[in-house]
């Protein structure tokens, strides 16, 4: 990915009406970044020079503030918001300049974030950023302030959800990560329409296809969505449908048998009266977990048509 040396737009005159989803995504996800890191920090130093009683435990968990600068950094920013770029950044015009803009001041702030735990790479990448000014250091920047949040248009949420559905169908099918896969979306108009609108970076991000029309009978993998979206993958011609079912029932058999031995011992006065609270609550969480993969098994079954 490269966002160019040339003159970038400065965020600050950008006009949101022209934004993306992805876009307004990572803006609130740096203002959640900036918010948890002040709050993980604490407050500053009061100008008399002692903590009120009140706040003498509050803040410097730096642990905390690390992980929510690591987080944005790697989980947000380059995981989602730098893959959703690419493609703008190809297409010379508004939509590529404003996408760079955001770029730069989305990792702009981002080092500023993480400059206190890693002072030396952070200040050589910022030197880099189009724009620097000659002279200027990132060690005497000021913080980042946490810019407006706008959580009325953070549909790119509902793209990120259908993204992950094919990625662990993927996994749970072993598929190839080379594979192209088809998909039918089904669920409320306005969402199907937006998936349908981004289905380039749906399908870059996925190696999936978006079909049209209703999802033909027989073997498939079924991904249920919030707020009322489903992914349904037919499986026929991607996996091999009888050795899937065949390894499914002989995880299921084992299962089944742990799960007996699990039940009876739970059942028995004599266990749970002797054994120790936190052994038998341990069972207890065990034998739910068992029993919510137990059915899981048996919905994949019924999907390969087994």
């Amino acid at each position: 990915m490269q966002v160019g040396t040339e003159p970038v737009i400065p965020f600050a005159t950008l006009d949101p009406a022209t934004f993306r989803s992805a876009d307004h995504w990572i803006i609130d996800r740096l203002a959640h970044a900036v918010e948890s890191a002040d709050a993980a920090l604490g407050p500053p130093r009061p100008p008399g020079g002692s903590w009120p009683p009140a706040e003498r435990q509050a803040g410097l968990r730096l642990d905390e503030y690390a992980e929510t600068a690591r987080r944005f950094v790697w989980n947000e920013l380059a995981d989602w918001y730098v893959e959703a770029c690419k493609g703008r950044l190809m297409q010379p015009g508004p939509d590529r300049e404003v996408a760079r803009s955001i770029l730069v001041h989305a990792f702009d702030q981002a080092l500023r974030l993480l400059h206190p735990v890693m002072p030396f790479i952070t200040e050589s990448l910022w030197r880099r950023l189009p724009g620097h000014v000659e002279g200027s250091l990132l060690a005497t920047a000021s913080w980042p302030v946490r810019p407006a949040r706008n959580t009325g248009n953070l549909s790119f949420g509902v793209l990120q959800d259908a993204i992950q559905a094919i990625r662990q169908i993927r996994s749970d099918y072993a598929i190839p990560p080379a594979q192209i896969v088809t998909a039918y979306l089904s669920g409320p108009d306005a969402l199907t329409a937006f998936v349908r609108e981004e289905r380039a970076l749906f399908s870059r991000m996925a190696r999936c296809e978006i079909a049209e029309g209703a999802a033909p009978a027989g073997a498939a993998a079924h991904a249920l969505l919030p707020k009322g979206l489903e992914l349904v993958l037919p499986l026929a011609g991607v996996v091999d449908l009888e050795k899937e079912i065949a390894k499914l029932r002989y995880e299921l058999a084992g299962l089944e048998k742990q799960l007996a031995s699990l039940r009876g011992r739970l059942a028995n006065e004599k266990f749970t009266s002797k054994a120790p609270p936190e052994v038998v609550d341990a069972e207890r969480t065990k034998e739910r977990e068992w029993s919510a993969r137990e059915e899981q098994l048996h919905a994949k079954v019924k999907e390969l048509g087994g």
